[in-house]
């Protein structure tokens, strides 16, 4: 299937996402961006100029697109055609590159895949939505309809939202970043878990856009820290065969 074909086959799955919630907003019928995480975008680094999907390889894992009026104004018009020069991707690229994880091998994707009335992420939003059980069952199901289209060796949760996102879809290994904090991170590292009996390894990190890494205990604290532990999951996650 062609990039085209997949994208569109993933739309049609997100348009089925039930959430029935005044607060929330559906892409469906949105504009899309040229470079950007999925589903304000096509989810590739390459974007609209991307030639392949990247089966097989990492899916980074961010919390939700941001609020409806960061994105569209009130014509409906998109504010930005690519996101790749703002906070969260500067900094993210760099630790990709880093760490020896080509971008353009990524699906960057989100756990909560639409957008949200009001003015920013901030007011205990995703705190709200972990405790959802209606929420969270629809969007672990496209989560896992995500995994199954790309099947990726790798996962990168990009702070403590993603990563509590992770202990629900595998509550029995990640069950310590259900709380939501960096010293769960610290806690467990890094895991192995299975989808339809393939390996993934998960690993989260603070969220690239804050400057929280100080707050990791060694041997994962600061920046390098950090890109330390993105190594070792890289490294480990091409090494790990299906069994």
């Amino acid at each position: 299937m062609t990039i085209v074909q997949i994208i569109s086959q993933l739309r049609k799955e997100l348009a089925r996402l039930d959430i029935a919630d005044r607060r929330l907003v559906s892409f469906s019928g949105l504009p899309v961006m040229t470079h950007a995480f999925f589903p304000g975008g096509n989810g590739l680094y390459e974007g609209v100029d991307a030639v392949r999907m990247p089966v097989g390889g990492t899916l980074v894992l961010g919390s939700n697109f941001g609020c409806r009026s960061g994105f569209i104004n009130d014509e409906g018009q998109l504010l930005v055609l690519d996101e790749r020069n703002n906070r969260t991707w500067s900094p993210l690229r760099d630790n990709l590159r880093d760490s020896g994880i080509k971008a353009e091998e990524c699906f960057f994707t989100n756990a909560w895949p639409f957008l949200h009335e009001g003015d920013s992420n901030l007011g205990g939003m995703i705190g709200d939505w972990l405790r959802n059980p209606p929420l969270m069952k629809t969007c672990i199901r496209f989560f896992e309809y995500t995994q199954a289209t790309l099947q990726p060796k790798l996962i990168v949760a990009l702070g403590t939202g993603p990563a509590a996102f992770l202990s629900h879809v595998w509550p029995g290994t990640l069950g310590l970043w259900k709380a939501c904090a960096i010293s769960c991170l610290d806690d467990l590292p890094m895991a192995a878990v299975r989808f339809q009996d393939r390996p993934v390894l998960c690993v989260a990190t603070t969220h690239p856009s804050m400057p929280n890494s100080w707050r990791r205990r060694p041997p994962y604290q600061h920046r390098a820290g950090e890109l330390q532990l993105l190594t070792e999951a890289r490294v480990k996650s091409e090494t790990t065969a299906p069994r």
